[in-house]
């Protein structure tokens, strides 16, 4: 857990239950922090678009992820990670405009969200699913078993840390701050009014679904009723397992379970990264040494086997 970590060590963030690595620190005596990292941590440029690869002893296990952040939100991914397979605790995706304010959608195997359950109802997918990004739109595609006894896939909604939600023709839509988001499935969505979960789920029931994801910011896209209206005028074309789909930069974007990525037309890489490249470093996976540059600082990592 690294929130109360990143309080500790350049301000931002919140201090919480996970006190390990914060107390560790706290207590060291002999460890100078390298003022680039924070540097570079407290930056908040226009945009930053990040790919990386990392890989273990298991070669199946390699995973290529991508990360768009602005000073208003973040959204990330892992790419296309072993669709179709039995997924265990892995978290696919992820939009974050606050401490609270995250939304995701995982397919739940049952209804316990005790820790036993590897996989359960909100953390981890049964059957991962097919995912896409490209910056600020993504692309989650759902393909469940016929059996599947549950049937849904749902998205952590919670209103309660939002400034603003509303529901509109087949649309949820998020504000906290100057940060927006909106989302969308095939099979439609409906938000729980009731139970445990209640205005923190939205549901969508359905043996294969897609979810569409936007984000935006109010200094690019308006006041939150504009950044509305602009979504609803994107066309958005669904097809069993796939889908076609314009974005507020104007592009258009198309993903399906099979097949690649497109971008107005241009295949876009989903695998295949580099370790890290991103405006700060630009490492091969793998490498023995690593440049981190901010400014006029550099700082030279260097790895042995």
């Amino acid at each position: 857990a690294t929130s109360g970590i990143s309080r500790l060590m350049w301000g931002m963030g919140v201090f919480n239950h996970h006190i390990r690595g914060v107390v560790s620190l706290a207590c060291m005596q002999e460890y100078e922090f390298p003022r680039i990292i924070q540097n570079i941590a407290v930056d908040l440029p226009e945009e930053i678009w990040s790919r990386e690869r990392h890989a273990s002893d298991n070669p199946e296990e390699m995973v290529n992820k991508v990360t768009y952040k602005t000073p208003d939100y973040m959204l990330c991914s892992a790419q296309s990670y072993h669709p179709g397979e039995r997924g265990d605790q892995q978290h696919i995706w992820q939009a974050t405009m606050g401490p609270a304010a995250v939304v995701f959608v995982t397919h739940p195997p049952c209804e316990s969200e005790k820790n036993p359950h590897r996989t359960n109802f909100w953390c981890g997918n049964y059957m991962l699913p097919r995912v896409a990004q490209w910056k600020d739109v993504l692309i989650a595609i759902h393909d469940l078993s016929e059996d599947d006894w549950m049937g849904f896939t749902h998205a952590y909604f919670p209103i309660h840390a939002f400034d603003q939600y509303d529901l509109r023709e087949g649309w949820a839509f998020a504000r906290k701050g100057d940060a927006y988001l909106a989302l969308t499935t095939s099979q439609g969505l409906e938000l729980t009014a009731t139970g445990k979960h209640a205005y923190q789920e939205l549901r969508s029931y359905g043996e294969y679904n897609i979810w569409v994801c936007h984000m935006g910011r109010a200094g690019l896209d308006g006041d939150f009723d504009a950044f509305q209206d602009k979504i609803l005028a994107l066309d958005v074309k669904f097809e069993d397992l796939s889908v076609q789909c314009d974005t507020l930069r104007g592009e258009t974007l198309a993903f399906g379970w099979q097949g690649p990525f497109m971008r107005d037309g241009k295949q876009q890489a989903i695998s295949g990264f580099k370790h890290y490249e991103n405006p700060y470093c630009v490492a091969e996976l793998p490498t023995t040494e690593m440049d981190i540059r901010f400014g006029e600082w550099l700082m030279r990592l260097h790895f042995s086997e």
